[in-house]
């Protein structure tokens, strides 16, 4: 590349799907990517080439958009929880809290440093060029991480940010919270990521508001949220509706309304907000967010971990925008795409919708459009070079008739050939540029073991797993 020219990225011979309100399927076609931007679509590009890929045989979508996850808490949840019944009122995540919790006596900086990046390589390894991270703890990991291994970011520091403030199961089986934290400390160290961080490495990073919930946050600091989203002109990301004690603690303090009513109520909702899984809703409360254009963000496999059917197709079907996200227990976004479709399929009673497109639709031009942005979530010139690449010649997905079912209801993360971000490779056929999975693998899985060995020891590990050691 000679100097002042723009790099030029070309991956060849694709079936590419465009994505975007209007997609289209192009069939051994080469894209083209220029100075990170789409520049066309050609049957037979002969220009200059700096980096070529050969993709016979694959299928090329907009850079997968998960649109919610919680950096570094899906390694250390994994096997502790899954077969138990939950609480009554309460979700996933309050068994596992008190192992989250325990992690503050036994795990150095570095462990967490090496927690928080096998969790990301999982995100990459399993399609996803843009991720949407809500973070609990320390910030600076994370962002080093997006400095240095080039993904894509929209992130939230979540307040109240201490997890014990959110609730977890305790010694009785009913959820409690730790003592009041200072929620308004929280999203001023928001605010001052935006102000330092909104934009950088080369807008790979942006900065939104993070309030956890209508029930973890007083009205006072979600209507302060919502002040600055219109001052400042960026976006709010928040749990909805996402078990039922919180639908208790709103309606014992909103005159019986549902979480929804309430966030309408006080001016909340609005197309810069996006909630994420939105579990229990009323007919009205569907209305609601489609009148407010407010964007819902649905986690299939973590909500079917609860034995929850999520009202996913309902929310289309009202005109609601939708996201797809991995949330924090298993990162395989192409398996979030088939659970939406199978169990959208079960919930309405019928084969016809969810369909294919329409997930994966979700995936992309949805989640660009809940976060603002019309560079992403398409394959058109002019938009961002964000591209998943997905091998269609497994003994699971081939031979292909239609490209897009092969993908949602045929594939998984191990058919992700590659994918770029800005015409760069971030994840190659198992290697994540920049990253050393091997030893970050070694140095997280032991400090997990440490982590589950003392928890066992603390009686802080569910009552009905046990520790056998590794």
């Amino acid at each position: 590349m000679g100097k002042g020219q723009s790099a030029v990225t070309v991956v060849r011979g694709g079936t590419i799907w465009t994505g975007g309100a209007r997609p289209n399927v192009i069939r051994g076609a080469d894209l083209v990517i220029e100075d990170g931007r789409v520049a066309a679509i050609e049957a037979h590009y002969r220009g200059r080439a700096d980096l070529e890929i050969d993709a016979g045989d694959c299928l090329l979508v907009p850079g997968l958009i998960n649109a919610h996850v919680h950096p570094g808490n899906s390694p250390r949840s994994r096997g502790l929880a899954e077969d138990i019944d939950l609480p009554d009122d309460g979700a996933f995540y309050h068994l596992t809290l008190p192992v989250q919790l325990y992690a503050r006596n036994v795990l150095s900086q570095d462990d967490v440093a090496a927690i928080m990046e096998w969790d990301l390589v999982a995100m990459l390894a399993g399609g996803a060029t843009t991720i949407v991270a809500e973070q609990f703890g320390p910030w600076a990991n994370w962002i080093k991480l997006i400095e240095r291994i080039g993904f894509r970011c929209h992130y939230g520091y979540t307040y109240p940010n201490d997890l014990g403030a959110i609730g977890y199961v305790g010694k009785d089986g009913k959820i409690v919270s730790d003592a009041a934290v200072n929620v308004a400390a929280g999203l001023t160290e928001n605010l001052g990521l935006h102000d330092r961080y909104h934009g950088a490495f080369e807008d790979r990073l942006r900065i939104h508001l993070s309030p956890h919930g209508p029930d973890t946050v007083p009205e006072d600091l979600l209507v302060e949220t919502k002040r600055h989203c219109r001052e400042r002109g960026i976006h709010a990301h928040l749990h909805l509706a996402q078990h039922m004690s919180e639908r208790k603690v709103v309606s014992s303090r909103s005159k019986g309304r549902t979480s929804v009513e309430y966030l309408d109520h006080i001016g909340f909702l609005g197309p810069d907000v996006m909630a994420t899984h939105v579990t229990y809703v009323e007919r009205d409360d569907i209305a609601i967010l489609a009148r407010t254009k407010t964007n819902v963000v649905h986690a299939s496999y973590r909500k079917a971990k609860e034995g929850i059917a999520s009202p996913f197709w309902d929310f289309l079907a009202g005109g609601v925008n939708v996201a797809i996200a991995t949330d924090s227990f298993s990162h395989d976004l192409i398996q979030d795409l088939k659970l939406a479709a199978m169990i959208g399929k079960i919930r309405g009673g019928r084969v016809g919708h969810p369909n294919a497109r329409e997930v994966l639709t979700c995936a992309t031009h949805g989640a660009a459009k809940a976060l603002g942005r019309g560079d992403l979530g398409h394959l058109e010139p002019g938009a961002r070079g964000d591209v998943t690449i997905i091998n269609l010649t497994s003994p699971f997905n081939a031979p292909v008739l239609d490209p897009l079912r092969a993908l949602v209801y045929y594939s998984g993360a191990a058919d992700i050939r590659c994918t770029l971000v800005d015409g760069k490779l971030l994840y190659d056929r198992g290697r994540i540029v920049g990253s050393d999975v091997t030893a970050i693998r070694k140095q997280a899985s032991e400090a997990c073991h440490r982590l589950w060995q003392a928890a066992s020891e603390g009686g802080a590990m569910p009552k009905e797993t046990s520790y056998g050691g590794h």
